[in-house]
């Protein structure tokens, strides 16, 4: 027997079937196209994205500047090396600096903050004025403590500040949290200094760093904080 010929209608719907098949296949690749379009940018700001997210965790956790950064001023200021003193020798020195600084007796405060009054005195004639401010809430509940010579004198938390004078010459400053940051400044008669606990992040407590600034960061940040009233726990 011969092969049965198809008859037209067969062949007719044959041909439409393959028609609509391309036309459909045509219809999904621009679609296609179109997503891929979209979806190009989309996943290079996931990828931006993720290395910001990654960079700005390696800033905090290596403690480099968080918020209000500023230039160091121009007044001479010695800031001691925080990084864990590795030989003898090094840590012979570390202990000797922290003794100057920190002294022997080890205080706890409570600190609140008074935001009825924003006391901003100018230096007496012959003493030094100095400002310790923290003017950041990261890490807020965690109180920075500051002793000068080896006396404690106060505490911060969040966008605090306190102030204290000293007589001239050569001043050796110790800032604790779950660690200690010294600095030793040389400060004269009728002067302002402004030193700031700069926060970072820590293990079980805001890490820091005590820095010198220069006056006009200063008093940017000291505009935006509050009055530390420190008490000494008993």
């Amino acid at each position: 027997m011969g092969l049965r010929r198809p008859n037209e209608f067969t062949v007719l719907r044959e041909r439409s079937a393959t028609c609509c098949t391309t036309q459909r296949d045509q219809r999904n690749y621009v679609i296609l196209d179109k997503v891929r379009l979209l979806s190009e940018p989309f996943m290079k700001r996931c990828i931006c994205l993720s290395i910001l997210s990654v960079f700005s965790t390696f800033l905090l956790v290596t403690g480099t500047p968080i918020p209000f950064d500023q230039q160091k001023p121009k007044q001479q200021a010695e800031e001691q090396e925080d990084k864990e003193p590795k030989t003898e020798l090094e840590k012979a020195k570390r202990k000797e600096a922290e003794l100057r600084a920190c002294g022997t007796q080890e205080l706890r405060f409570s600190a609140r903050t008074d935001k009825k009054q924003h006391p901003t005195p100018e230096a007496p004639a012959d003493k030094a004025l100095i400002y310790v401010i923290r003017p950041t809430m990261f890490g807020n509940m965690i109180h920075t403590k500051l002793a000068v010579n080896g006396k404690w004198i106060g505490a911060n938390r969040g966008n605090n500040y306190f102030f204290l004078s000293l007589e001239p010459g050569e001043h050796h400053f110790c800032s604790q949290s779950e660690n200690r940051s010294l600095l030793t400044l040389e400060v004269e008669a009728g002067k302002t200094y402004y030193l700031q606990q700069k926060i970072g992040l820590g293990f079980w407590k805001a890490r820091h760093k005590l820095v010198l600034l220069n006056e006009e960061e200063a008093k940017k940040g000291l505009a935006k904080c509050h009055l530390s009233i420190s008490e000494e726990k008993k």
